[in-house]
């Protein structure tokens, strides 16, 4: 869904709020957005770097479109049980160019106090991060470990998710369901991927500052690019991720399955700091195995500057068996390569 789709979409909640306002009531309209400026590097030119599903990626120029983008939400809270939601997202995605997609456009229904619907395009909720994975002030590292993000590039889901949730004691277990359809385009503009009736299931548990997460995908891929046709075919992705932010100490990981295409691939990483008053140093280890199998470990630095930015530095030591997760190698490339990235994320 493109920018004049986008630009629609916020019309919506705009024109409720002039509604409300001219009957002298308070807007229930909130606007609210995230972005992230980045200069990402590396130290040849014989590949590229990217993040998934990019058509290109950055070599030893730095380019700000492997890590930038601006994203811009409104909420519109209709009565105490009904809000409407829409979300859009520029970035390089899929073709080479800075795009706008609406990532987020649904309606959430307030069932009860532990029970809530949401139905349109909602979050693809399979990683730890699903809801918040492009927005750059939420993540300590400068992107999502690629060695397990990689594996689904999807990050929404056109039908309807249910989540339902309850006090175990001192802890909260939140049960999370959804049903729907995934499409992107893929890298270059040539092809599209898309998921039909997927199903997810994920259970959280959450007691003080540990997290601990499990879900299930599955769904029916078809494949177009160029003179090549995936037919439907049945795939899964499995996921376990855990989390800790307690006494300045910081930990995040996750191991995941992906099944379905050729041999599959299993990825994981574990990422652990700790925090210094406005500075948090961390150190990360991500690796896949499959057709795209390589081995990174990051070393950054989240600096919070300002009260609604940060600045992160952050070194990746690449190390791809062949071309890995890298885009447009020349012959004889071989790893292991050094990125770097500066970036700076905000909200407001």
């Amino acid at each position: 869904m493109k920018s004049k789709h986008f630009a629609t979409l916020l019309l919506v909640p705009a024109v409720l709020s002039t509604a409300h306002a001219q009957n002298g009531e308070t807007s229930p309209v909130r606007v609210s957005g995230f972005g992230t400026g980045a200069l990402t590097w590396t130290d040849t030119n014989d590949a590229q770097f990217a993040r998934a599903n990019q058509a290109s990626g950055a070599g030893t120029s730095p380019r700000t479109g492997v890590d930038s983008n601006l994203g811009i939400q409104v909420d519109a809270n209709i009565n105490d049980w009904l809000s409407l939601t829409g979300q859009g997202l520029v970035r390089k995605f899929g073709e080479d160019d800075y795009g706008a997609d609406a990532t987020l456009a649904f309606a959430k229904f307030r069932l009860s106090d532990t029970l809530n619907v949401r139905v349109g395009r909602v979050p693809l909720a399979i990683f730890m991060v699903s809801d918040y994975r492009n927005v750059g002030y939420a993540n300590t590292m400068v992107r999502p470990s690629l060695e397990v993000y990689s594996q689904v590039p999807m990050d929404s889901l056109d039908g309807a998710d249910l989540s339902w949730q309850q006090n175990i004691g001192p802890a909260t277990l939140t049960t999370q369901l959804a049903y729907g359809d995934s499409s992107i385009t893929m890298a270059g503009g040539d092809g599209k991927a898309k998921v039909t009736n997927g199903s997810v299931v994920n259970v959280i548990y959450e007691q003080g500052p540990f997290t601990l997460r499990v879900g299930r995908n599955d769904g029916k891929l078809t494949l177009d690019q160029g003179f090549f046709h995936l037919p439907k075919t049945r795939v899964s992705f499995t996921a376990v991720g855990f989390a800790m932010d307690a006494n300045n100490v910081v930990v995040q990981s996750e191991y995941t399955q992906a099944r379905g295409v050729g041999e599959g691939s299993d990825g994981w990483y574990a990422m652990g700091g700790y925090r210094f008053g406005k500075l948090l140093p961390y150190y990360s280890h991500g690796k896949q195995t499959g057709a795209s199998a390589q081995k990174t470990d990051s070393v950054g630095l989240r600096w919070d500057a300002f009260r609604s930015a940060d600045i992160k530095f952050q070194v990746d030591r690449v190390d791809p068996e062949g071309p890995g997760l890298f885009i447009q190698p020349r012959r004889g490339f071989r790893g292991p390569v050094t990125v770097g990235t500066v970036a700076v994320d905000f909200v407001f």
